[in-house]
Formats: structure tokens, C-alpha cells, sequence
């Protein structure tokens, strides 16, 4: 297949950004497709003066999606948002969105179209609008584009992600560090930047179409053990305690009504749910990948959340 150009929708988001420094390193043209081009301006430094442009795009809309990817040989789909808010509602920018990419990749003749979704998605509870979504996604790209790659990542890690940060945040804010029901949920996180790798292993590889990879992390953690990998990356001396879900459901009720929630009910479900590989899966390995584990990189990133900053660490004598 002759792809020259790739069209990435969400490319400014948590994984999308590597996606488009990953295509941009291969020599791919990128074309990032946003609701609002002018915050995208730091994708172009992934690339070559030109190689990566910003297009307005709204996932909502039909006729911009078609607009966006007119020209290109590849869709990458890395949109998403974790909470509902205004007109971005689940159904409209994860259901319908998928919908309106795969129907325009296929009325353009587009060869591949990749799309990320996410651990558990085929396979929701009742009552999670957020997974569901998610689901109704995957159903609607193998409707229009049979053909589609999927990857459902684990948790993601990164500088930029919610999971992490947010973890090392509430540490640095709370006395206390809440668990749920125990925190005995299993997490097998995944970087951001090995999620790009597959991507672009997938571009070239024709063998991976109509494929579904499960991408996760070498090691495979409770949630609460994350919480003491948090803990001792940040330097903060926190006490790991047990909360009953049921209180925590009622009070996230009413925090959906804020404009950024700190959490919803859809994100305490998932924090109580296994989201891990099963047996069996494909992954990294028949992509050639060596995922990268969540103590090399968190490091990096968490010791800004140190008391002091980063740079009051004591050099080693």
C-alpha cells in the first residue's frame, strides 16, 4: 500500500500527539484534524516545515470529517473525551463520531483506518455510559470499514495523562489517599508512545488489518498498588485508605454537574473492574513491540509533584 498522507483525528489529545510524532518520524505527511486548529500548533514540531498541518475538524460533523480526510491514504481515530460536557456527549463524539469517520474513509477510497478504543470495550456492564459508548464505536467502524485496525490500550501513562497525574495531585493535596472497595482491580498500563509504535507498525503491515490488539504493559498491578507506585515516586508519605464504592457513587453523582468533574460515576466503575489483557490476545508481541514499563517513565514526570519540586532531591553523596 502507497500511504503518503494520514489523517489523525483527536491528534492533540493524550495519545493522539504521539500517534502524530510517531507517523511524522516514518515520513509520513500528517494532517491533524481538531476542533480548534489553532491549539495545535505545537504538533507541527513533530515534523518537517510542512509535513504536519492542522485542519478543522469537528468528529460531530459529517462534512468536515469528509473535508479532512480528502487526499489522505490513512485514518488514524484517537478522539475521545472522558466526561460529558455541553454538545460533547459519549454517544455524539465516540458512537456517532467513529460512525462518521468510517463511512467517510470508505466513500473516499481511504486503504486503512486504525482506531483506538480501549480494554473492555466489547465486553461493557450495564450503566457505563462511557464503555458503552465505547463499544458503539467499535461496532460502527467494523459496520463501514470492515476492514479497520482496533487497539484497546490499558491505562495510559505519559506526562500528559489523567491517570497518573491526577493520582500524584490528590496525594500532594490529601492527607489521605482513597482506594475502592479495597483497590483490588487490576491495571496493566501502557505508554502512550508504545500505542504510537503500534500504530505505525500497523500502517505497515497489511497482515494487521481486520485485527484487534490488546495493548498492555509488561507488569500487570492492583489499583492500590499504583497508588504506592505514586506514592513513592512523589516522595509523599500518604495513608492508603479503603473506601466502600457505594457513598463514592452517590458523591460523583453530583459531581457530573461541575464543568470538569474530579470524577464520575462511568470513571469509579472502571476503577473497580479488572482492564487488563486476557490470554489468548494479540498484542505487542506479534506487533515486535517491548512495551515499556511504568518505573522507567514515571520518574520522569511524577517528581514534579515532590515537596519542594523536582529539584529538591538530594544528590547521592
Amino acid at each position: 500500500m502507497d500511504i503518503r498522507q494520514v489523517t489523525v483525528f483527536g491528534g492533540t489529545g493524550v495519545v493522539g500527539r504521539y500517534v502524530v510524532r510517531a507517523l511524522a518520524a516514518r515520513g509520513y505527511r500528517v494532517r491533524v484534524a481538531v476542533r480548534h486548529p489553532g491549539l495545535a500548533d505545537f504538533t507541527k514540531l513533530a515534523g518537517d516545515v510542512g509535513q504536519v498541518t492542522a485542519v478543522l475538524a469537528n468528529v460531530r460533523y459529517p462534512e468536515s470529517v469528509r473535508a479532512a480526510i480528502a487526499g489522505s491514504q490513512a485514518v488514524v481515530n484517537a478522539s475521545g473525551i472522558h466526561f460529558q460536557s455541553g454538545r460533547q456527549k459519549f454517544q455524539a463524539v465516540h458512537d456517532a463520531g467513529a460512525r462518521h469517520i468510517a463511512e467517510a474513509a470508505r466513500d473516499a477510497g481511504v486503504a486503512r483506518v486504525i482506531h483506538i478504543s480501549g480494554l473492555g470495550a466489547d465486553n461493557h456492564r450495564p450503566g457505563n455510559r462511557f464503555v458503552a459508548s465505547k463499544a458503539m464505536a467499535e461496532h460502527q467502524m467494523n459496520r463501514a470499514f470492515p476492514s479497520v485496525t482496533i487497539l484497546r490500550p490499558s491505562v495510559v501513562f505519559c506526562p500528559e495523562d489523567k491517570f497518573f497525574n491526577r493520582l500524584a495531585l490528590s496525594a500532594r493535596m490529601l492527607p489521605l489517599v482513597p482506594v475502592f472497595n479495597g483497590g483490588t482491580a487490576r491495571f496493566q498500563p501502557v505508554h502512550a508512545g508504545d500505542i504510537a509504535e503500534a500504530v505505525v507498525r500497523c500502517l505497515a503491515e497489511e497482515r494487521t488489518q481486520f485485527g484487534v490488539f490488546e495493548l498492555g504493559g509488561p507488569r500487570v498491578y492492583t489499583y492500590r498498588e499504583l497508588v504506592e507506585l505514586t506514592l513513592r515516586m512523589t516522595g509523599l508519605k500518604r495513608r492508603i485508605v479503603s473506601l466502600p464504592a457505594f457513598p463514592v457513587r452517590i458523591g460523583a453523582f453530583f459531581a457530573e454537574f461541575a464543568p470538569k468533574p474530579p470524577i464520575t460515576r462511568d470513571q469509579l466503575d472502571l476503577l473497580l473492574r479488572d482492564n487488563v489483557v486476557r490470554p489468548g490476545s494479540q498484542g505487542f508481541a506479534e506487533l515486535g513491540i517491548q512495551p515499556r514499563a511504568a518505573e522507567a517513565i514515571l520518574p520522569m514526570y511524577l517528581d514534579r509533584y515532590r515537596v519542594g519540586g523536582r529539584y529538591d532531591i538530594a544528590a547521592p553523596a
